[in-house]
């Protein structure tokens, strides 16, 4: 063979090996299923070492946050006490609403005989309505109102409901003030003496109560599984003759 025409093939398989080396050392950008199929791999993987993660990042992408207006809870207009204090009367959702006192009942845990003068449980209805002592909290939508239960030896008998307002309905709920011993079940209550004001602050319910000699407490309820809250204390704000008017518990 001549030695030119080898020469020829020699250089042609050399251009030939250099080309598949170039090839091979350049990556070429990845397909678009190529970077999906990347892309479900890691995926895979984020799951099975970090799951909680995983179902974390999944929530976030499968559920955004729902519309404010479905959060925000449609607020009572117009509340206010009518008919000499035995009525309860409020707007809601476009619909007038009322409840008499008479319905709001609990056992009341410290009542007093009238005969003996000796503490006893009784089940107690509203009297009246504590006018000035309506407060509605801006986060649930809730009326708290103070009731006046009975007035005995110079010394009222009152108590505190939670009203639900509910389409075509309400719901009641007494707010349980503690004692020197344990309420026997969710509708019952000790007393409060004088009421001041009710207030919704910030999701607490804030309670004014004094006596006739001028002692003063104010009592603070906190959010609960119900809408009837939860004790959370009492500090007293100005003593009479009275040492403290805060529950004995």
């Amino acid at each position: 063979m001549p030695i030119k025409l080898k020469a020829s093939k020699y250089i042609i398989f050399m251009f030939v090996t250099l080309v598949s080396y170039t090839i091979s050392m350049v990556k070429l950008p990845p397909s678009i299923g190529e970077v999906e199929a990347e892309r479900v791999e890691q995926k895979e993987q984020t799951s099975q070492s970090n799951p909680t993660q995983f179902i974390a990042d999944s929530i976030k992408i499968a559920q955004g946050s729902p519309p404010a207006s479905l959060n925000a809870p449609t607020i009572p207009e117009s509340v206010e006490i009518v008919s000499d204090g035995t009525q309860l009367q409020w707007e809601w959702q476009g619909e007038t609403y009322s409840i008499n006192v008479n319905e709001l009942n609990v056992r009341l845990m410290n009542s007093v005989d009238p005969e003996t003068y000796n503490p006893v449980e009784k089940l107690m209805r509203g009297q009246r309505f504590v006018r000035d002592s309506i407060s509605v909290d801006p986060q649930t939508g809730n009326i708290a109102v103070g009731v006046v239960l009975d007035y005995f030896a110079a010394t009222n008998f009152s108590a505190v409901f939670i009203i639900d307002p509910q389409p075509g309905a309400y719901a009641i709920y007494p707010v349980q003030v503690p004692g020197s011993q344990p309420l026997p079940d969710e509708f019952s209550t000790y007393s409060l003496d004088t009421i001041g004001y009710v207030r919704f602050l910030d999701g607490n319910l804030l309670i004014k109560h004094g006596d006739a000699s001028g002692t003063t407490a104010l009592l603070v309820f906190k959010p609960a599984n119900t809408p009837a809250m939860d004790y959370a204390g009492c500090v007293d704000l100005e003593i009479g003759e009275s040492r403290s008017v805060c529950p004995k518990n």
